[in-house]
């Protein structure tokens, strides 16, 4: 019995043992498909991330490039309704233009050609806004910009004068008073549209002789003695020179470089068959005093104000200055001489300059004078042929300190303008052309030069 009992025990042990096994397996399959199960799910949630990143990049990307284009395409447009076309859109981004153009609304056709052609300059941009017709800009003009600013314009002035008038109208503008309304004198010069470099007259008066007289800068021969500029009582030129009879009456003195610059000048006229000699040269402060009172009482003031220079105010001081007349025909005045032909138009060679042009009295302040020169040297006295100016006008936009440093102009502007290149330059006559004598247009007294290569007017 008790051996049978044990063998059943065992057996059902057995079948026990043998029916867990299935289970055991189906336990470890379901495992096994459960992490499978995860695998997949894992995997699926890793794409599902990563499609979600390749969303947020894309997103970003386009929202990027809508933040340029948007902007741009409104700034394009902008551009455009000002008059800009595509080329000019162009290069105003390649200079950075986009924005100063747009906050002050600047456009003109002049100012977009310019900025086309890469020639614009930057710091002068609203200039080229009132610049119309067959007028331009160059350096001479920022230089001029520069002038009238430190006379004391203001900028909307500037750009009311550029606006209406020429350059041989601006010029004179840095010999008179400061005009605190411009219009007046706009009004005048255009009734008067026939003013060129060779005669310039205005209906009324800019200037205030002697207002605010200033001590001239002696120590030079490029000084300016005028009815603003004076010499003080003690001034005599360095090294006074007689000069000898071929070039001037006995007891006529001038400083040694313009006596040496005299001679050379009267021997060259006696070499061309011409003849001319000095009747009046250096003249002390006392002597212009007692000259200038003699004129006040023949003639009253006003009169000799135009005819004479108040003692301190006359060129004839720097021992620079000389009157003239023709050998042999003193009593006939210069201008009427043939001496006078051959001087007036060959002075500069020898470093002197008509000083008081004929129809310039609205800017020189005095009556024209064809025997009255000047010596400033020989390279001056041809720039300020060439460029056609008085030598008041040469001397305010080229030579005169500045008042205040900050108006000066740039460097390379002032390289540009340098004074010593006016005239330098030689122009190739168009073909078929003949080349014109430097005198051809210009009337005797006149100070215009037809081939001046300072700014055109």
């Amino acid at each position: 019995m008790t051996t049978a009992n044990t063998k059943n025990k065992k057996k059902k042990k057995k079948r026990k043992l043998k029916l867990k096994l299935p289970f055991t397996s189906l336990s470890s399959a379901q495992s096994s498909g459960d992490t499978s199960a995860k695998r997949k799910k894992k995997k699926k949630f890793k794409l599902s991330r990563i499609r979600k990143e390749v969303w947020f990049v894309l997103a970003g990307v386009i929202a990027l490039i809508l933040l340029i284009t948007i902007p741009r395409a409104i700034e394009t447009n902008k551009l455009k309704k000002l008059g800009y076309d595509k080329e000019a859109i162009a290069a105003i981004r390649e200079m950075k233009l986009q924005k100063k153009l747009l906050d002050n609304q600047w456009y003109s056709d002049y100012l977009a050609s310019c900025i086309k052609s890469k020639s614009v300059n930057t710091d002068y941009l609203d200039l080229y806004t009132v610049i119309s017709g067959d007028k331009y800009l160059d350096d001479t003009d920022f230089l001029m910009v520069g002038r009238l600013r430190d006379k004391g314009y203001e900028e909307d002035q500037i750009l009311n004068l550029y606006k209406n008038l020429r350059f041989v109208e601006l010029t004179p503008l840095l010999v008179y008073d400061y005009q605190l309304i411009e219009d007046s004198y706009i009004e005048d010069c255009k009734e008067h549209p026939e003013n060129n470099r060779s005669a310039f007259t205005l209906s009324r008066s800019y200037y205030t002789p002697y207002k605010n007289p200033m001590p001239a800068d002696s120590s030079t021969v490029e000084m300016l003695i005028n009815k603003t500029y004076y010499l003080d009582e003690n001034y005599v030129p360095a090294e006074p020179t007689d000069l000898s009879n071929k070039a001037g009456a006995p007891g006529t003195q001038l400083s040694k470089e313009a006596a040496e610059a005299m001679e050379a000048w009267a021997v060259g006229g006696m070499e061309k068959g011409v003849a001319f000699y000095t009747t009046s040269s250096y003249r002390s402060y006392d002597g212009q005093k007692t000259l200038y009172d003699n004129y006040v009482l023949n003639h009253g003031q006003e009169q000799a104000d135009r005819e004479s220079a108040r003692p301190g105010h006359s060129e004839h001081q720097t021992g620079l200055a000389v009157d003239v007349c023709a050998t042999g025909d003193e009593s006939s005045e210069f201008g009427d001489t043939t001496a006078f032909l051959w001087a007036s138009t060959n002075c500069m060679d020898y470093g002197w300059i008509l000083r008081y042009p004929k129809n310039k009295e609205d800017i020189t302040g005095y009556e024209y004078e064809s025997w009255h020169f000047r010596y400033v040297g020989k390279d001056l006295a041809k720039a300020i042929y060439a460029s056609g100016m008085t030598f008041d006008e040469f001397w305010c936009l080229y030579l005169k300190p500045w008042s205040d440093e900050a108006n000066k102009p740039s460097d390379a502007i002032l390289e540009a303008t340098d004074w010593h290149k006016i005239g330098k330059e030689e122009e190739t006559p168009a073909e078929g052309e003949a080349s014109a004598s430097p005198n051809a247009s210009a009337s005797p007294g006149a100070s215009a030069s037809p081939n001046a290569s300072a700014k055109p007017q």
